[in-house]
């Protein structure tokens, strides 16, 4: 059992963030009503897509506790939300190599040992935003109230069938029901409540002092003492939703020949990309490959005069925090994906087999990701330039 002793899910308090007002739970935890639980396991974007559900349901109860079910590697996305009351860490993907590995007894074990300390204080209500996973989790939460919003990856799977999952649900919405943006597709639980879906939606991004003060810190390093620098983010863990290296280049040339200093960012994955644009750039940029959290480098992003990336969760970061953005669309559509709110520009190029929201092409020769190759690096200047100059930069 010593083996989950790193791993097992834990309840946490969430950080109080500093660039938003915190608003929790007004009463006790004890007092609290309705007790609400949230499923959104990972992915960035997706969990920031999210927050606007989250705000509407706090307007709406103001003595709710809100729980929410998250992966531990991705949780500072949402633990410095101000309107989470508790934080559930999980670690899906381990529970899952326990599985591939023959140790079924054990994984059952800890499951029931899991499911028991879940339902040891009663839910009101328990809104999954990806349902089609982990069914058996789903089936033994006990609450009266239960919302699924189902195939919001059924482009992805290419599935033709909705999942039996929706048997496990009091209210299942489906893809018949469902609007084509996710963020609608989240706000769509307000219905089993009987709240209306049009509210604000604004995604919410908590940052702490501890992250600001990273962010202090990377700045002075490199001496941007100003906001008159450009984030440029290349990757994506889907190669559909990178633009391409030389563009990402020649892009970062020209805005750097206007006076603007270039920061290029990626994650410690993505160090051999990063180093590939950052040779190909004239002037040295201020570089970010792994060393920062995503909440702290969003806190970079904060305080930049633009973000250049592709589909990705520094754009949804920098739509939440306010920083104009010029977001590059392949694979992907920005009615289904393009922030809501913020200051910002979604490039795309129609082409007769996209979008396919799939994470490679599967066109040959000079049809291989035109999506994304057709997006010219003019169209992409022209679009930086106007926000900047909008934003008096």
């Amino acid at each position: 059992m010593g083996l989950f002793v790193d791993r097992y899910p834990e309840f946490v308090l969430p950080e109080d963030p500093v660039n938003v007002k915190v608003n929790r739970c007004s009463t006790s935890k004890e007092n609290a009503h309705p007790r609400i639980l949230i499923m959104r396991l990972a992915a960035y974007g997706d969990i920031l897509m999210a927050t606007p559900l989250l705000s509407a349901l706090r307007s709406a109860y103001p003595t709710a506790h809100i729980t929410w079910i998250v992966e531990r590697h991705q949780a500072d996305t949402i633990s410095a939300n101000p309107e989470i009351d508790e934080l559930l860490l999980w670690e899906g993907r381990y529970w899952k190599r326990l599985l591939r590995r023959g140790l079924a007894p054990i994984w059952l074990a800890c499951g029931i040992k899991f499911i028991r300390q879940l339902n040891s204080e009663p839910w009101d209500i328990f809104i999954s935003l990806q349902p089609e996973e982990w069914p058996l989790l789903t089936q033994m939460i006990k609450s009266p109230v239960k919302v699924g919003i189902f195939d919001t990856f059924r482009r992805f799977y290419r599935a033709k069938k909705t999942s039996s999952n929706t048997r496990l649900f009091t209210h299942p919405y489906t893809v018949d029901d469902l609007p084509l943006h996710r963020t609608d597709q989240y706000l769509f639980a307000l219905k089993a409540l009987r709240l209306q879906p049009d509210v604000n939606k604004k995604m919410t991004l908590g940052i702490t002092a501890q992250d600001q003060k990273a962010a202090d810190q990377f700045l002075v390093e490199n001496g941007l003492n100003s906001r008159n620098f450009v984030v440029m983010a290349p990757c994506a863990t889907w190669v559909t939703r990178c633009w391409d290296e030389r563009c990402f280049i020649e892009l970062g040339n020209r805005l750097a020949s206007d006076g603007c200093r270039v920061v290029v960012i990626g994650s410690a994955k993505e160090k051999d990309a990063v180093g590939r644009v950052v040779s190909g750039l004239d002037r040295p940029p201020a570089i970010s490959d792994g060393g920062l959290t995503f909440r702290q480098t969003a806190a970079i992003i904060d305080r930049a005069s633009l973000l250049v990336s592709g589909d990705t969760g520094p754009m949804h970061a920098a739509a939440a925090l306010g920083t104009p953005y010029t977001a590059l669309f392949g694979a992907t559509s920005p009615e289904w994906y393009g922030p809501l709110s913020g200051g910002g520009l979604c490039l795309s190029h129609p082409v007769p087999c996209g979008p396919c929201d799939q994470k490679t092409c599967s066109q040959e020769g000079e049809k291989k990701l035109r999506c994304l190759n057709l997006i010219t690096v003019d169209t992409a200047y022209a679009a930086c330039a106007g926000l900047t100059e909008a934003h008096d930069v």
